[in-house]
């Protein structure tokens, strides 16, 4: 609660003789200062902790070369446990915010502690170990305090991690796999929130997409994938997990589509390879049953139009012309695009029709670029783009206020 805005509408309530100026006082004590007041106050401790540790390791890193091995060693351990102990006491005396940047601090003190001591040992490292022992005094701090700022420094590391392991060592990392999905995960499980969900869905599917590359895999095993994880909204309980399941998966189809369609009608159809049938369609037919159940059991048929994005209309290509099946994926992108910017109409869901915009108008602007460009003289074609875009953004816009403008479930 906002104590101004109570102090500012008190006197109203003064001057309209309902309260006097004794029970204003009392009225504005009993509530603390506003959240966002303390989230923005707590945020100042964060950053100049922040920017003190990271002084004092480029000092340390500068100056490497002229200390002594066991003077580093003991450098290192004193700045780490410093800042744990320093995070500790400040968390006992009730100092939240500047204990948990403490504690931060002493969390990337031991990761820069490895790292420094395995170029003074010379230890070459074969794997990404190192981000996973870096991680777990995160999941400790996570599991102890609930911080949601030790929440996003672990899906970075273990994320981080991945790609690390993927860039220097051309290896997937089953350990940093296990970890995100036990510790990010469970915790998401056992606190929820909408926020966390969105970021262990992006991250498992970053995972999956990296596996799934670095295995050389066809990349329509993602597209399977998405599919599945667009089919898991269906049918999970918590509804924190609905939405980015549900966005992320359609997304993740949307993009295929996407793809497909200027592969299929560009000279890179020659390039494009069909996941092994007799293994895919019946995964394939699997995860579309499930779906089909699935928004049976949420009376849901009237939208089985979702589901269109993700037919395997690629197959297309072994009997007929790929630009064909290119300029049939336009086509469903248009149509899904239209029914999902529809729903949202119908429905007066504001998060609905945004995303309905996105795609419709990525849709317009791929086959704008891909049909224009060649015959099109190149200044033309940008200004005529862009204005197009602009127009079609303004007249959407305008109907999404004018179907919200009388209140209803805006569902922000």
């Amino acid at each position: 609660m906002n104590k101004q805005w109570i102090r500012k509408e008190g006197q109203k309530w003064i001057a309209d003789n309902i309260i006097t100026e004794d029970q204003l006082d009392l009225i504005t004590a009993r509530y603390p200062d506003s959240e966002d007041k303390r989230k923005v106050t707590g945020i100042l401790p964060i950053l100049a902790s922040i920017l003190i540790g990271i002084g004092i390791l480029s000092f340390i890193a500068s100056n490497w070369g002229e200390i002594s091995p066991i003077a580093r060693l003991t450098l290192l351990i004193v700045f780490m446990l410093g800042f744990y102990l320093s995070g500790e006491r400040y968390l006992i005396a009730g100092h939240h915010s500047l204990g948990t940047s403490l504690n931060l601090l002493g969390i990337i003190t031991f990761g820069a502690s490895i790292i420094l001591l395995g170029q003074t040992f010379h230890l070459n490292a074969v794997d990404a170990r190192l981000f996973v022992f870096w991680s777990l005094p995160v999941v400790f701090y996570l599991f102890r305090d609930r911080n949601k700022l030790y929440f996003f420094l672990l899906g970075l590391l273990t994320v981080g991690g991945q790609l690390y392991s993927i860039n220097e060592f051309q290896s997937f990392s089953y350990l940093l796999f296990i970890l995100f999905t036990l510790a990010v995960g469970g915790f998401v499980f056992l606190y929820p929130t909408i926020q966390k969900s969105w970021i262990l869905t992006i991250g498992f599917s970053i995972q999956v997409l990296m596996f799934i590359m670095v295995k050389d895999i066809n990349l329509l095993w993602f597209f399977l994938f998405g599919f599945a994880l667009f089919t898991s909204g269906l049918w999970v309980d918590k509804d924190v997990f609905k939405q980015p399941f549900n966005r992320l998966g359609t997304l993740i189809g949307f993009g295929f589509a996407y793809g497909l369609y200027f592969l299929l009608t560009n000279e890179f159809s020659s390039d494009f390879e069909l996941p092994h049938s007799y293994v895919y369609i019946p995964v394939l037919i699997i995860i579309f049953a499930l779906s089909i159940i699935g928004k049976r059991q949420e009376n849901l048929y009237l939208h089985a139009w979702e589901l269109l994005i993700f037919l395997p209309f690629f197959y297309l290509v072994k009997v007929t012309d790929p630009l064909i099946v290119g300029i049939l994926y336009l086509i469903i992108m248009f149509v899904f695009s239209g029914f999902k910017l529809a729903e949202g109409y119908r429905n007066e869901n504001r998060s609905q029709i945004n995303f309905g915009i996105v795609l419709f108008l990525l849709v317009c602007l791929m086959g704008y670029f891909n049909l224009a460009w060649s015959f099109m003289p190149k200044s033309i074609f940008f200004l005529f783009g862009g204005v197009l875009l602009f127009i079609l953004n303004a007249f959407l816009q305008r109907k999404k206020k004018q179907i919200l403008k009388n209140g209803g479930p805006h569902h922000d």
